[in-house]
């Protein structure tokens, strides 16, 4: 039997994750089941944090006390702790953001600009991996396939940056042919349920299955084996 990891997935009530809104309890013990039922075996729960809303040590508190309330009602699936990150907050506190790591690896959800890949981007995110130690992962990459370029791909990749695409850049026909491009040829690494609205089921082995009749064999263990390698902390170079 197929068992997965979901590194970016949104799953505690009253804290909203990335472009989407809070969950209620109901919801959240529903979204536990699904994960369950599609043989998920361990997933991060990392919503997104707004620093405009509340201080960071509010929002660690917070999201480790309702982690620590899904400890009875999830087994066996194991949840463990995680953010997405505003890409400014990570440049202006780049020293701090190991609290906010995806299962206390060191790497970190980052919720990149709306915008084109310029020069000094990649910049800021060279040096944002020297200063804080860690490697960002950019979270829910299939946003944003309608403003990159191939040179941006490329460009992310000279950087060093890890891409995850959600559900949606699988489940979605518009945008699974790029998907399976960048999987293929390591342009991105990771598959999360990511910011799948609330009310939509998440269908995250659906995706997994369409990979798996899409890519190699050998390219889709290894996309598939990467969750699993990130929260066992594997070093960048076994990404890139």
């Amino acid at each position: 039997m197929n068992y997965y990891v979901d590194i970016h997935s949104n799953l505690l009530p009253e804290l909203a994750g990335l472009g989407n809104r809070p969950m209620t309890e109901t919801e959240a013990a529903a979204r536990i089941s699904e994960l369950q039922e599609s043989n998920i075996k361990q997933a991060v729960a990392a919503p997104y944090f707004d620093p405009a809303a509340m201080p960071a040590e509010d929002f660690l508190a917070l999201r480790d006390a309702k982690l620590a309330a899904l400890s009875e009602t999830a087994p066996p699936m194991r949840i463990v702790g995680g953010a997405v990150l505003p890409f400014s907050y990570c440049l202006a506190h780049a020293r701090a953001l190991q609290p906010f790591a995806v299962g206390g690896s060191s790497y970190f959800l980052i919720d990149l600009p709306a915008e084109p890949i310029r020069g000094t981007l990649c910049e800021d995110l060279s040096r944002l991996r020297i200063v804080s130690g860690m490697c960002p992962i950019a979270a829910d990459a299939d946003r944003l396939f309608d403003l990159w370029t191939p040179e941006d791909w490329i460009a992310l990749k000279q950087a060093g940056i890890l891409l995850q695409i959600s559900v949606n850049g699988l489940l979605r026909q518009e945008h699974r042919k790029l998907t399976l491009y960048l999987l293929v040829n390591e342009y991105a690494h990771f598959v999360a349920t990511g910011s799948r609205e609330v009310e939509q089921p998440l269908h995250f082995a659906d995706a997994m299955r369409i990979l798996q009749r899409s890519l190699p064999s050998q390219n889709y263990r290894r996309v598939k084996n990467n969750a699993g390698m990130l929260l066992s902390n594997a070093e960048p170079s076994a990404f890139l």
